[in-house]
């Protein structure tokens, strides 16, 4: 008697419409329960939510989805994996009181495929796939179809898919002696982000930004700390500027040595020649937040080189001045950071602090006799104004 076993192969990588792959997370951090497979939820809808305490979106989904545990209990299983440290996941799970099973693990990427956090990825009782998507995207109904094994009808978040129709447009170069810049339209294969340029010296001598939209752009250019300190005129607001292909750039300049001084100057009048926007520098009163010296503790550095260095809620430097510790902070407030500690001098900072719970800045910085506190009026500022080219 001759047997023909047939055996279906599992799937390893997680792909819609498919099974999971039965991944094992074995480093739970608030539960009794320390391993888990995926197979062990046969029977109950599971989603996974990929993140990190670093990531802005990624808090206020973490506690929709909390919000969402709670509301249906038993009857679906979220789990949330970080590939941060125990340490700073534990401080997370602490200070935010998470319902959510929190897991530390630095292996999934082979199995779960993703380039860009928040990511989740819901599977039905059966163990197969059914939404890869983001977190926003999740809410009550679609949890009640996945429970009623109905539909969901989620578009596909898929980090890696390149449209083979849609090419890059090349809006204008030029190269001279003096400087070269390129300025071209949306790239799919690139992030956006930016990166400075530097000589054969280590001297700055341009930049390189990827899907920016105009006002980010002339933002990077005239160095502005952050998106709070640019003000619309001539009827234009942040919504003319959508985050949206179409509205997103690729920009690059880099000049010569006897230019190296004039690449902001230079890579700004370009923009207000070949864009219908415009930006330029102004000052303007404000609402805003001070950062103070309180009892003059910090110590001056004697570091050798300046270090710059932050993970979100996490900066590490050397040999910094206090206006630099101010434009870090400003990423995490509505409004403008101003230097008032009157130290003139350069400093080795380490802030640890939680993203959940705000409160921790403060503790954070007073280690160094520093204080964040609102100002009791409006104070003049920097800031970038953008308007429509006369």
């Amino acid at each position: 008697m001759i047997c023909i076993i047939s055996c279906k192969k599992e799937n390893t990588i997680a792909e819609l419409g498919k099974p999971v792959p039965n991944y094992k997370f074995s480093n739970i951090l608030n539960s009794k329960q320390k391993e888990i497979s995926l197979n062990d939820f046969k029977g109950k809808p599971v989603i996974l939510e990929f993140w990190a305490t670093w990531c802005g979106p990624c808090i206020p989904a973490m506690k929709k989805l909390d919000t969402l545990q709670k509301d249906f209990g038993d009857n679906i299983e979220i789990i949330t994996v970080s590939n941060e440290s125990n340490e700073r996941l534990e401080k997370f799970i602490k200070s935010s009181k998470t319902s959510l099973r929190v897991v530390s693990d630095t292996t999934h990427s082979e199995f779960f495929k993703y380039k860009v956090i928040p990511h989740s990825i819901i599977i039905d009782k059966n163990g197969i796939v059914r939404a890869i998507t983001s977190p926003e995207k999740i809410n009550k109904k679609v949890i009640e179809n996945l429970l009623a094994n109905n539909e969901i009808d989620l578009k596909l978040k898929d980090d890696f898919y390149i449209d083979p129709n849609l090419k890059v447009e090349i809006i204008k170069t030029i190269s001279n002696s003096d400087y070269s810049i390129e300025l071209k339209g949306y790239d799919q294969e690139k992030r956006g982000g930016f990166k400075p340029l530097v000589d054969a010296d280590g001297n700055t001598n341009g930049i390189e930004m990827w899907n920016t939209t105009i006002p980010r752009l002339y933002q990077n250019l005239f160095d502005i700390a952050s998106p709070s300190r640019i003000i619309f005129k001539d009827s234009l607001s942040e919504d003319d500027f959508p985050y949206e292909k179409e509205h997103q750039y690729n920009f690059s300049i880099q000049v010569s040595d006897e230019n190296q001084k004039r690449w902001r100057e230079i890579g700004s009048r370009f923009l207000n020649e070949n864009f219908d926007v415009n930006a330029k520098m102004g000052i303007e009163s404000l609402e805003c937040y001070v950062l103070k010296n309180v009892d003059n503790t910090i110590k001056q550095s004697d570091s050798e080189s300046t270090e710059f260095m932050f993970m979100g809620t996490t900066l590490k430097t050397k040999k910094i001045k206090m206006s630099r510790l101010a434009e870090y902070l400003e990423n995490f407030t509505p409004i403008p950071v101003l230097d008032k500690t009157n130290l003139n001098k350069e400093y080795d900072i380490h802030l640890e602090w939680q993203a959940e719970d705000p409160k921790t800045i403060h503790s954070e910085l007073k280690k160094y006799g520093l204080e964040l506190v609102r100002a009791e009026e409006k104070l003049p500022v920097e800031i970038l104004e953008v308007y429509k080219k006369k």
